[in-house]
């Protein structure tokens, strides 16, 4: 998925846009340098490669993939996507939605379907890591669910029957795929 504006170092104005939104401290101890850090980071995620081919010149990879994985436990990536998602978001963040969406992408594998269910609910969805069609949709099949309960609540007629076979198909899609071919995945 091409990204709206290639990657550059963060501006004075983006980095105070984003630092109020940022645990300044790693591990308890604060961060050398988070600005370098954060542009290493928005740097790895408009790339397609994977962290152990990633080079920074700001700091070592681990020490970037570790700081990714901490602010995805941490709920940042989840905050910052719902943040720029907003209709009145500041022009500062909105300007690396793309970039901030890339990073929710990649804490698919750290965060599970939260993250899928955030992206879906925020509409942002250049934030999932595949086609929405093609990946669970947890509201969906709790809708599904509430929808065979009311059926099942009632005496069962001949009419419900298709309305069951529906709720069952609907209940597969709301699955996902097992798989998801490499040419539909967002870079």
């Amino acid at each position: 998925m091409p990204h709206s504006r290639p990657w550059s170092p963060l501006t004075d104005a983006e980095w105070a846009a984003l630092a109020p939104h940022l645990p300044l401290t790693g591990a308890g101890r604060p961060i050398a340098n988070p600005r370098a850090r954060l542009d290493a980071i928005f740097q790895f995620v408009t790339t397609t490669i994977p962290w152990s081919s990633f080079r920074s010149p700001h700091t070592r990879t681990d020490t970037l993939h570790r700081q990714f994985r901490r602010w995805a436990r941490m709920g940042v990536w989840s905050r910052l996507l719902a943040l720029v998602a907003k209709r009145r978001a500041p022009k500062y963040l909105k300007s690396i939605a793309d970039w901030v969406a890339a990073a929710h992408r990649r804490t698919y594998r750290i965060l599970g379907i939260p993250a899928l269910t955030l992206a879906r609910r925020v509409g942002m969805r250049n934030a999932l890591p595949g086609p929405s069609w093609m990946l669970p949709d947890p509201d969906l099949s709790e809708l599904v669910h509430r929808v065979v309960q009311s059926v099942l609540n009632r005496p069962l007629t001949r009419a419900a029957i298709p309305l069951l076979r529906t709720c069952r198909r609907l209940l597969k899609t709301a699955g996902g795929r097992r798989r998801i071919p490499a040419c539909l995945m967002p870079s």
